[in-house]
């Protein structure tokens, strides 16, 4: 059952509080990986994310910058609310971290559409930053076919080897924020992803 509370000092902030059943019933993992959208909905996601300006890709620390000696790709922001509703119910569905988020709109304000052109990539990095405190979970999805590029795996360093994501069109990973992870070079073809965070406030 969900709960409603405050964020200290912001009465106009509503938290929440879920206790997920499944932590207890799946068992305690460092990542989840599920089935969330149709082919149909990939494509769309595609033609969404084009309507919208391209921009570079940046990378977050004290601020958010560019340096292409550690991402390059192409970022598309995604406000359709169909969309964000999907993913509402996707990281509610599979926080079993008990993590306190925001309600609403306040929780996962956009969502982005990531293009990978040969030679881009994502190296190691986490999500979580001073300058992005309140992100508590990191959502990708996969929109490309399987077969549409050659390279780009996505490795998730959650111990001593690291986990490479499913590559199933529609296919999706949640996990904490905080997790090292990247995204290696693109050898031929292009991949298409959208990624999403979930916020709170900067307490667990």
């Amino acid at each position: 059952m969900a709960t409603v509370d405050q964020v200290p000092g912001d009465a106009s902030i509503a938290i929440k509080a879920r206790r997920a059943p499944c932590l207890y019933d799946r068992g305690m993992k460092t990542f989840e990986e599920f089935q969330l959208f149709t082919p149909e909905i990939c494509e769309n996601l595609r033609l969404i994310g084009t309507h919208e300006q391209a921009h570079e890709a940046k990378i977050v620390g004290a601020g958010e910058e560019t340096d292409l000696e550690v991402r390059s790709a192409s970022r598309y922001k995604v406000t359709d609310q169909d969309t964000l509703n999907a993913l509402l119910d996707a990281f509610e569905e599979w926080n079993n971290w008990d993590f306190c988020t925001y309600w609403g709109t306040e929780s996962l304000p956009h969502a982005e559409v990531i293009r990978y052109l040969p030679g881009d990539f994502y190296k190691p990095h986490t999500d979580w930053s001073p300058s992005h405190k309140e992100r508590k979970m990191s959502l990708t999805a996969q929109l490309s076919k399987s077969t549409d590029y050659e390279g780009g795996a996505v490795k998730l360093h959650d111990g001593p080897e690291p986990h490479i994501l499913y590559r199933k069109q529609g296919s999706a990973c949640l996990w904490p924020s905080w997790t090292l992870h990247e995204v290696e070079p693109i050898i031929s073809g292009e991949r298409w992803a959208l990624v999403a965070w979930m916020l709170g406030p900067d307490f667990y």
